[in-house]
């Protein structure tokens, strides 16, 4: 306290070239509101950082050359592609290991614990981070668990875009913040309503979610009958008994997205363009030659599916679509190499071609 007022908490906010636009709005605008200090550190004094997706555009306030970490009372590292620049900065990395050995809270999401790898922080630490850096916290000594929210002392690490609601709340709760007019679910509560959190704090807002719902909606649907097709074509039983096994999990994919739909207080509505793609789709079957045609075809939507799926998943802010996103993203992948399997040894002595790429409802992003 300083005369009888209380002393705002310190937060240092890293920001590099590309960073996730997201992964520093969110932190940013939530802890501004609840009243906290929010200090922009970058590398290079009076250069603009911009943002990986045109949304930030940012002058840092200070560098982490001229700051020490006892002034803060936290460290965030967002991800995005700032994260590969910041670890080459030995004053940043000696900034970020300060923290970490002064007790303060240090929290980095998505990329950001490429900065902790480099300064040999994660070593026998339960940690999170993007998909594609979990074998990089392995090697480094990690034990990486796949979660929203991963604490472990005064460390705070989560995945992804979809993350930061729960990794926003985490880091107000231990800096014993609150934000005025709003309520802060449990961290474990995945049933809260994080969309809105999310939403207030420049994340997704409701339409951008349900769009985004809705493009899935579209694609699975366009996999359902497509699959439906292919099963119906096929001289193969095997191939048969696969495309209905794949049928059977688009169906299950657009159940989970209708759910979501209908717990947002939304309906279903389909792209124009949706119609078109059917049609083209069915032109194509009534010129395709025989198994190997549908094969490559099939693998083609698959490749393409996994592609959109993951583009629209690191899109959005909203923790419970993203998990959908993330599970049809799995499912996805795992079907490829089945049909891929049937292709090599069933068609082996046919001429490979390249799976081509295939039309369907353009995805978000």
């Amino acid at each position: 306290m300083l005369n009888g007022q209380a002393i705002a908490k310190r937060v240092a906010l890293l920001v590099e070239q590309n960073v996730e636009d997201s992964e520093f709005q969110i932190p940013y605008k939530a802890l501004k509101k609840a009243g906290a200090k929010v200090v922009v550190l970058g590398s290079r004094m009076n250069e603009a950082y911009k943002g990986k997706q045109g949304n930030v555009s940012v002058k840092a306030d200070a560098t982490t050359t001229e700051v020490l970490a006892k002034d803060f009372d936290a460290v965030i590292i967002p991800g995005g592609m700032a994260p590969d620049a910041m670890r080459t900065n030995r004053n940043t990395v000696r900034f970020v290991r300060d923290a970490i050995a002064q007790g303060k809270w240090v929290a980095a999401v998505c990329h950001g614990p490429q900065v902790l790898i480099e300064g040999d922080l994660v070593r026998g630490k339960r940690v999170t981070g993007f998909k594609a850096i979990r074998q990089d916290l392995r090697n480094a000594g990690a034990e990486v668990v796949d979660e929203p929210l991963v604490v472990d002392g005064n460390l705070i690490t989560s995945r992804r875009p979809g993350d930061l609601p729960i990794f926003t709340t985490a880091i107000l709760k231990r800096l014993g913040l609150s934000v005025p007019d709003t309520t802060l679910p449990n961290e474990t509560d995945r049933d809260a309503d994080w969309w809105k959190l999310g939403e207030a704090w420049g994340g997704s807002s409701k339409s951008e979610i349900v769009q985004g719902l809705n493009t899935a909606v579209a694609g699975e649907r366009y996999g359902l009958e497509a699959f439906e097709h292919y099963a119906e074509n096929a001289t193969d039983a095997e191939m048969s008994r696969v495309f209905l096994a794949i049928c059977a999990i688009r169906q299950h994919h657009i159940t989970l997205l209708e759910n979501r739909l209908d717990s947002l207080g939304e309906k279903q509505s389909l792209p124009a363009s949706a119609s078109g793609v059917y049609a083209h789709l069915k032109t194509w079957l009534q010129f395709s030659r025989g198994d190997a045609s549908l094969l490559r075809r099939a693998l083609g939507d698959l490749q393409t599916g996994v592609i959109d799926m993951y583009k629209l998943r690191n899109k959005l802010t909203d923790p419970a679509t993203v998990a959908i996103f993330d599970t049809m993203e799995v499912n996805l992948a795992s079907e490829e190499p089945q049909v891929a399997n049937l292709y090599h040894t069933r068609l082996v002595a046919e001429t490979i071609e390249p799976p081509q790429p295939t039309s369907r409802p353009a995805m978000v992003g």
